[in-house]
């Protein structure tokens, strides 16, 4: 993602930074190399020593560069040579990125991580007990990154340079840890082809939004540098193969030979036209690689990572795997139990007052939101304290609400159930009433009838809501059946915004393909939170900074003050009003935030605001394009419908003439 530089009167020389990192780091980097017993092949081995090279050249550029900053602080080397010694460090990097990353991404964050402080929960069962508070601890942030910031700041003065030091010599121990690994991993094909893979998709959903190039440019000569080493791969595969497997091969090969020629020839950021070089470059190469793979290595597909190895395209409409992001039901869900789920869903019988659903505040017609800025109150009494978002693609996250307080798909229907001012629901009750319905016994008997425990529970409640929630997956919008081929229709302005999007204005280094959310590639294994600084309304000339914590209201620590979930822009032409306030009424006023600056850029005090404050100077006509690519992104052919009806109770109950979805 692209950061705010570091303000100079906030720069303070830290001289335990390298302790702390190698205290919170130490275990993690010794456990975390991916390690694989393999019978090494003439190719893998031929890698390997390319790779070892490549290293050794890392190493010694990080050496350097800490040498040049020592020299920069006696007056004995330039700006313009430290800063020629970060790129030379940045391009030694990127030679090993594809096999670093895959190996060990925790050292790997080390060396190139975002510029952002690292906050450990040390009280992580404080979700379960809910009388125990979290206690945290925050420990600045280091790399490549932060150091470009430093290095490339308007004026390094001595307590910058101080600081870069530090973190130079912070950056050249982590290397060398990471070249001492590698010198004791042998490498299998599976591991280089997986590798691979991956780094295709680094290089679609951040290398080419100038994701981890904060200050110093050259972002797209990085991408060209990342990718050489994968298409050398893919050369020695191709001159050892044949038939099938060498048609695949020698496909990667073409594909990737073209990619990193048009990126040579095509080196400004702001120009650079990343939708044909994703579609008819990159994805193709992805392609190729995963035909390559399952050819060589054919294994079933595994719902116990995200990405699904089998997915031809980042833009296929299983690339993502739902069951993965499930977590405690990790399987494809079987249809009467998500059919159960959508007719709890819809039942205001889960409510104290039988007049209010799941559905009030999210509704199909609006991509399961309700076209307010905050939802209605139970009883109507107000409004809940946050906007409603869609919970369409909502499965695609690591954690859940605003806040990201929910780590499981289930926990986010008791919070709604039992919450005063939304359900105001009470579990023994509900299971009371549900079990007085003989449609309802028969429905939860047939979801679980697989399970010894098949009856009506809390458990089985949010068992069935969560595998409905799960199925509302809608990656068929006009943009996907470009992306994939299946369509050559997309307009003009839709195909400008999305490079926009994905470039100049910087938002595809929050909002990460292909969901378009906070979901980091290229594991998809965490989602972030970003501080934006939003404003209470869209009176940007006198602006206001909305006074809800967000997931420091959870979580006690500074860096996550008015932190919030980056949510998904999938089906954003449905969901207005926007952010977790409803402040922004319709996308054009969304646009103008982000052109701004975000909260600090309208000048606003967010110290800790990971938004650049710096204005895009984006054209109207630009802006137009923006939101005609996010236009794009509606998926109207998967219509999800309410039920025909809702299971019936005794007369005697009084619960029959409830209305589908709730009253309100």
């Amino acid at each position: 993602m692209a950061y705010k530089g570091l303000p100079t009167d906030k720069v303070k020389l830290m001289p335990v930074l390298l302790l702390m990192s190698m205290c919170l780091f130490a275990g993690i980097v010794l456990t975390s190399f991916k390690t694989e017993t393999v019978r090494t092949n003439q190719v893998a081995d031929t890698v390997r020593q390319s790779l070892i090279a490549d290293m050794s050249k890392l190493k010694q550029q990080s050496q350097l560069l800490a040498v040049t900053l020592e020299l920069l602080m006696q007056e004995q080397a330039s700006l313009e040579q430290a800063q020629e010694a970060f790129y030379q460090v940045k391009q030694a990097y990127k030679k090993v990125e594809y096999m670093a990353e895959y190996l060990d991404p925790e050292l790997a964050k080390r060396i190139n991580g975002a510029p952002l402080p690292k906050v450990l929960v040390e009280e992580v069962n404080y979700q379960t007990l809910h009388f125990q508070k979290p206690s945290v601890r925050t420990f600045p942030p280091e790399g490549l990154q932060v150091l470009e910031e430093l290095v490339f700041a308007e004026e390094v003065e001595p307590v910058i340079a101080k600081e870069a030091i530090v973190l130079a010599h912070g950056l050249q121990d982590a290397v060398s840890l990471l070249s001492g690994s590698l010198y004791q991993q042998p490498l299998s094909d599976k591991q280089i082809l997986e590798s691979l893979r991956e780094q295709l998709v680094r290089v679609v959903a951040m290398g080419i939004t100038g994701f981890d190039a904060p200050a110093a440019g050259c972002e797209l000569a990085h991408v060209a540098l990342a990718l050489q080493p994968v298409l050398h791969a893919a050369q020695l595969y191709d001159s050892s193969l044949s038939g099938k497997a060498k048609t695949y091969s020698s496909k990667a090969v073409e594909q990737l030979q073209q990619a990193v020629l048009y990126l040579q020839q095509h080196p400004a950021f702001d120009t650079f036209d990343r939708l044909y070089f994703t579609r008819e470059l990159a994805d193709l190469a992805y392609a190729a690689l995963t035909a390559l793979q399952q050819e060589l290595l054919p294994t079933a597909a595994s719902v116990h990572k995200p990405v699904n190895d089998h997915a031809s395209s980042l833009f296929s409409a299983d690339f993502l795997q739902a069951a993965y992001f499930a977590k405690q039901d990790r399987r494809e869900q079987k249809p009467e139990l998500i059919e159960l789920g959508k007719v709890l869903f819809f039942d205001p019988v889960l409510s104290a007052n039988n007049e209010r659903s799941c559905a009030s505040c999210h509704v199909p017609s609006k991509a399961f939101t309700d076209g307010q800025a905050r939802s209605i109150a139970f009883d109507f009494k107000g409004t809940v304290q946050r906007n409603s978002p869609t919970l369409l693609n909502s499965v695609f996250s690591n954690a859940y609400f605003w806040d990201s307080r929910a780590i499981y798909l289930q926990d986010q229907v008791p919070d709604v159930v039992v919450k005063s001012d939304e359900l105001h629901g009470n579990y023994e009750e509900v299971v009371l009433k549900l079990q007085q319905s003989s449609e309802y016994r028969k429905l939860f008997k047939r979801a679980f009838s697989s399970q010894a425990d098949n009856g009506l529970s809390t458990n089985t409640i949010n068992r069935a809501i969560a595998a409905y929630v799960q199925s509302l997956v809608a990656l068929n919008s006009p943009f996907d059946r470009y992306m994939r081929r299946e369509t050559e229709q997309l307009g003009a302005s839709a195909k400008r915004g999305y490079n926009l999007f994905m470039g100049k204005a910087a938002c595809g280094t929050c909002h990460f393909a292909p969901t378009f959310n906070g979901t980091v590639p290229p594991r998809y294994l965490e989602s972030e939170t970003e501080v934006l600084g939003v404003t209470a309304s869209a009176d940007f000339a006198h602006p206001t900074l909305d006074e809800d914590l967000g997931r420091a209201g959870v979580i006690p620590a500074d860096a996550w003050k008015h932190s919030f979930k980056t949510p998904t822009v999938r089906n954003a032409a449905l969901t207005a009003p926007y952010m977790h306030n409803g402040a922004f009424a319709v996308l054009a006023e969304v646009v103008d935030f982000y052109d701004a600056g975000g909260g600090a850029g309208l000048g606003l005090d967010v110290p800790n605001q990971t938004l650049p404050d710096s204005p895009l100077n984006l054209t109207e006509g630009e802006k137009q394009d923006l939101i005609a690519f996010m236009e794009s992104l509606t998926d109207t052919a998967t219509v999800y419908a309410a039920p025909e009806r809702l299971p019936q109770f005794p007369k005697k109950a009084g619960l029959n003439d409830r209305l589908i979805g709730g009253r309100y």
